[in-house]
């Protein structure tokens, strides 16, 4: 009995130590894959895909759980470019990391959502862009 009280505990603790884990600041680098990369800085991130591109102006911080729900910004790049620059709208992104895989989904203003995007920390991903 008292071995299996031990085990318990022992795998209680080590629960405990991974979500102590995905809780904090997001590492720092490029999380990338064919969809985009997301470049997240200590205090700001950015997103760069085929056809837009996503900037968060704040650090991002996870819970527990590796989530955040964080406000930023949001641009379609398609057809020809402004000469005042993209056509930022404010945008949530709202993620879940799984140790260096991120699950990623913008959510409009508007309410429409653009993923799930699947970035790799490390990873530098390599995309056509649009035309």
């Amino acid at each position: 009995m008292r071995l299996r009280r031990t085990l318990v505990l022992s795998a209680a603790a080590a629960c405990s130590a991974a979500a102590a884990a995905l809780a904090g600041p997001l590492p720092a680098g490029v999380w990338g894959s064919a969809q985009g990369n997301f470049t997240v800085y200590a205090d700001s991130a950015t997103l760069d895909m085929p056809c837009a591109a996503g900037r968060i102006p704040s650090p991002i911080v996870t819970d527990s759980s590796g989530a955040f729900d964080i406000a930023g910004f949001y641009a379609p790049q398609v057809g020809p470019v402004s000469i005042d620059g993209p056509a930022w709208q404010p945008a949530r992104f709202v993620a879940n990391r799984s140790g260096d895989e991120l699950t990623l989904t913008i959510v409009r203003a508007s309410g429409d959502s653009i993923g799930s995007l699947k970035f790799h920390r490390g990873t530098t991903g390599q995309f056509a862009r649009c035309l």
